[in-house]
């Protein structure tokens, strides 16, 4: 019964995350549990913090920011801090990770076009070092946590 309440649990977290307006009927299906069920279940994971939030993908190429590009950031006299709250003044800015290694920063951006991208390195220059990378192609983006393993791979 334990392997029958993994695979569950399981196919209801794939479900969401593939298409959280998937409705409880539906997933109820999946889990062979009712859908009164599934909907307390998704309760008590948004209520835990499992479940942050349903968002909605937007095609930022199709919003006219087609350039895509990572960013280390490495600052010369600034802490940690102050170099978040100076890059989350960009509004090109989709993404920023403190890291470990030479860069303290790893920003992601989305802008127009590449003088918009100098425009932005130009600013974080000012303030330390800066290399750039930009994206050619996306092989995998919000790959879903559940996402089903490929045993061969493994």
């Amino acid at each position: 019964e334990a392997k029958v309440t993994r695979r569950s649990r399981k196919s209801r977290e794939v479900a969401l995350e593939t298409d959280a307006r998937r409705p409880n009927s539906d997933i109820a299906r999946l889990t062979s549990l009712s859908a009164p069920t599934v909907a307390e279940r998704i309760a008590r994971l948004r209520d835990t913090g499992v479940i942050k939030g349903f968002t909605v993908q937007i095609d930022a190429a199709r919003v006219g920011l087609p350039i895509h590009a990572v960013i280390q950031f490495r600052p010369a006299k600034l802490n940690d801090d102050e170099a978040a709250e100076l890059v989350l003044k960009l509004p090109e800015v989709r993404d920023c990770f403190r890291v470990t290694g030479e860069a303290l920063l790893i920003i992601v951006v989305r802008v127009a076009d590449t003088e918009r991208l100098r425009t932005v390195l130009a600013y974080l220059y000012k303030y330390g070092e800066t290399s750039t990378s930009v994206v050619l192609n996306i092989e995998v983006e919000q790959r879903p946590i559940f996402a089903p393993a490929e045993p061969e791979h493994l």
